[in-house]
């Protein structure tokens, strides 16, 4: 930003390398400069306790990336991020308790450095007309204030059966996707600012979410199944998407595309 009343920067560099046909390293370099959002700074309404205007630094963050993209191998993505001024919610408790047995929700910053460090894997596994195509992360964060709290391990694996059949007159592609993270201090949510708030009172997470697909394409038409957390029944109904915000039930969605050509 090179005018305004809010100066802020973002800078990128980057490099590649072909290590042959199928092989291919990059490496990235960045620094970002920004000011909180408005949220952060100026918050005026009818809520007594949702009143605040503030100065906040700029967050400054610097990510150092390489990326190993294998067809054969795996794409693999590590990145390292140092965090200055990270600015978040959280309940202040240094001010009594209101009539809903809370503190107030107040901005803060984070005057230390958080290190951030994130892995993630990539790979497709195919074995005639079946594939089984994964993506794995590994997240860890050094916070001394624990503002910034992520799941240690996230997956998505997909098993699926693609083909032609009837003379390839109908195309399908059917499966079954898991999605899971690990428990952690999930960030809690705030309807009246509509933005997340730190908490570390309560871990949620670890419970395994099953979907099923089935897609089919005949001629100029498509058709489209899906069955989203099938195995809702089995985990014991204690999935949340944040603190007293449950996730979705089973629930089933479908629907026709029709091309019509002239």
């Amino acid at each position: 930003n090179i005018s305004g009343d809010f100066d802020g920067n973002f800078i990128k560099a980057e490099a590649s390398f072909k290590l042959n046909n199928d092989t291919e390293a990059i490496a990235s370099l960045n620094h970002n400069s920004n000011a909180p959002n408005y949220n952060f700074l100026l918050h005026q309404n009818g809520y007594v306790n949702y009143n605040w205007q503030t100065s906040f630094n700029n967050t400054e963050t610097q990510q150092l990336q390489f990326q190993l993209k294998s067809k054969k191998i795996a794409h693999i993505t590590a990145t390292y991020a140092t965090i200055n001024d990270y600015a978040y919610f959280k309940r202040d408790e240094t001010v009594p308790i209101l009539e809903d047995d809370r503190h107030p929700l107040k901005p803060f910053q984070n005057t230390g450095t958080i290190n951030y460090l994130k892995v993630k894997l990539q790979k497709e596994i195919r074995l005639g007309k079946f594939a089984l195509d994964n993506t794995v992360m590994y997240q860890s964060v050094e916070d001394a204030e624990n503002t910034l709290n992520v799941p240690e391990i996230i997956t998505r694996n997909t098993l699926y059966f693609s083909s032609h059949l009837f003379k390839k007159a109908l195309y399908i592609q059917t499966g079954v996707t898991l999605n899971y993270f690990t428990a952690y201090n999930m960030n809690a949510y705030d309807p009246v600012l509509a933005e997340f708030y730190v908490q570390n009172d309560q871990e949620f997470g670890d419970f395994p979410r099953l979907d099923f697909f089935l897609n089919a394409k005949v001629r100029q038409t498509r058709i489209f199944l899906k069955a989203e957390h099938f195995n809702s029944h089995l985990t014991g109904y204690n999935y949340f998407s944040a603190p007293n915000n449950p996730y979705r039930d089973f629930i089933v969605r479908f629907g026709i595309v029709w091309n019509f050509f002239l």
